[in-house]
Order: C-alpha cells, then structure tokens, then sequence
C-alpha cells in the first residue's frame, strides 16, 4: 500500500514518521519507505540520512539485509516510549501509516485485524458532522435508536465525534431532550444542515468536561497466579491501573475492557478485571 508523503513534507514530520516506522518494525530500509511513501530511492536514503544525523545511536546498519536495525537505545531513549499514551499514540500512526487488514485478506502483511470492521459510519454523515462541529452549527437529525426505534426527528449541536468501541457517536446537545447525549452514527438515517448557530458546545456538556480516575485491579475471583498473569498483561507487573476517562465515556470504557463493577454476579472467565474505586466510578455508569 503506497502512501502519499506530503504529511511528511517537514524535517520535524519525517523524524516522527520514520521513529515510528523504526519503533514498530524495528528496521528501516530504502526499500521499505520507496514502497510506504512513492518516493525514489534517492529521497529514501535523503530521509534516512535525516534521521541518522539527529540520532546516530539509535540505528546500526545491517549490511546483509541492506537496512538499519534499530538499537536497544532507541526503545530506552525514545519519547514515544516513554509512558503508555505515548506508546499507544505512536502504534495508532504506525497502524495507520501500514494499515490493518482483516485476517481473511490476501497480503503479505504481519499484522491482521481478527475481525472486519461491522460498524463502518456513512462518509456523508460523518463529514456532514464533522462540518458542523467545527462550524458551531445546528444540524438535524432522523434518528432511530433500541429505546425509540421509529424514526424521529432530533435537532442537535454536535461538539464531538468519538469511536467507541466497534461504533463511531457524535456527542452532541439535543433541543428536544434539552440535554447532552450520544447518537450512533450508523443509527442516524438522514442528516440535513443549518445555518443556526450551536445552541451549546463541549464546554457546557458536564458529562463530556469531567474527567473521572478510573482504578483497574485484577478480578477479586481469580487466583493469586491468575491473578499476576493480569498483572502482568494489564498493569506493567504493577498492582492496578489508573486511566481518566470522560464522564460521559466511562460505560463505554467499562464495557469495552468487561471490567466488572459487581464482582460477586459478573464472574471469571467472563470477568478478569474489575473496578476497584466504585464510589468514582458509579455517577457515570448508565443505568442498567
């Protein structure tokens, strides 16, 4: 798959882009960038060359494979490593730079995503969307949703769109429901614009501005050894992990990582974490 390399048209872009490429492959050769980006083989080594000069040490070349193999000073050194958002950012570029496809795909590709994508939202709605958001404008909806599954019709002040999950929501102020909720786009039939301008924005959505310290252990239920292996998996060997979430985000964190807030009812294997800082974590939990 070739790349277009205009976003790596500055020194600053290609020394991310290429850090990247080396932190997640551990190599970078002349061929491999030719093939990602179009360029010749001349701008490849010219990048290359880039990167070497800014940090000679994180790189040795390999004269076999007729490439650069990345150090052990770059993975001790490197920003990119240097905390889990900062890891879990550069592999989003990375995957987006090489892309994901799904296991039953014909490439020569090393890394596959386990399942396709069910939830892929339409294009002109997201856009439409997208518009509004950073227009500050008032757009209508048709919308269907479980609780109400007939069309009707909801005029809403999007601030935000989000994938959570397998589904990209668009949080947004609704005048209908005089308040802030999340809409599924591909629950969304019909998306027409206005001029009006937003009724309000994400600075006023509570939900969406408080954020919430999130604590992770391992399921109470599980032995001691199970225990350590979801240590280890999870937490970094630590005894738990503390993430921030948006209010209005919580459930869907839950959800997605099945982490239990009733221990006792929500059981192993189904459940290998849980919650440990209920009394933070409760206010945003929707109502089941």
């Amino acid at each position: 798959m070739t790349r277009s390399h205009t976003a790596a048209d500055s020194p600053e872009q290609r020394f991310h882009l290429l850090t990247d490429l080396l932190t997640w492959e551990r190599r970078l050769s002349n061929q491999r960038l030719r093939s990602l980006f179009g360029i010749s083989a001349v701008r490849a080594s010219e990048w290359i060359r880039e990167l070497r000069t800014r940090h000679s040490d994180w790189v040795i070349h390999d004269t076999r494979s007729r490439s650069y193999t990345a150090t052990a000073v770059l993975y001790r050194t490197a920003g990119v490593l240097a905390d889990r958002q900062s890891r879990g950012e550069s592999l989003a570029r990375y995957l987006n730079l090489v892309g994901l496809p799904h296991a039953p795909e014909k490439s020569t590709s090393t890394l596959w995503a386990a399942f396709p994508d069910i939830s892929v939202p339409d294009p002109s709605v997201f856009a439409m969307l997208n518009d509004a958001i950073k227009s500050c404008k008032v757009v209508t909806a048709t919308y269907r949703s479980m609780g109400n599954p007939e069309p009707h019709v909801r005029t809403i002040s999007p601030h935000s769109l989000v994938k959570v999950g397998r589904r990209w929501h668009v949080r947004a102020y609704s005048r209908e429901n005089e308040g802030f909720r999340d809409y599924a786009l591909g629950r969304i039939v019909s998306l027409t614009p206005s001029e009006d301008s937003a009724d309000c924005g994400a600075e006023d959505d509570i939900g969406w501005m408080t954020m919430v310290k999130v604590r992770l252990v391992a399921h109470s239920l599980l032995t001691p050894k199970q225990q350590e292996v979801i240590r280890i998996e999870y937490f970094n060997g630590t005894s738990a992990r503390v993430d921030t979430c948006r209010g209005a985000l919580v459930s869907y964190y839950l959800q997605d990582v099945r982490a239990a807030l009733k221990p006792d009812e929500q059981r192993p294997p189904d459940y290998q974490l849980m919650v440990e800082n209920l009394e933070d974590v409760m206010p945003w939990v929707f109502p089941s």
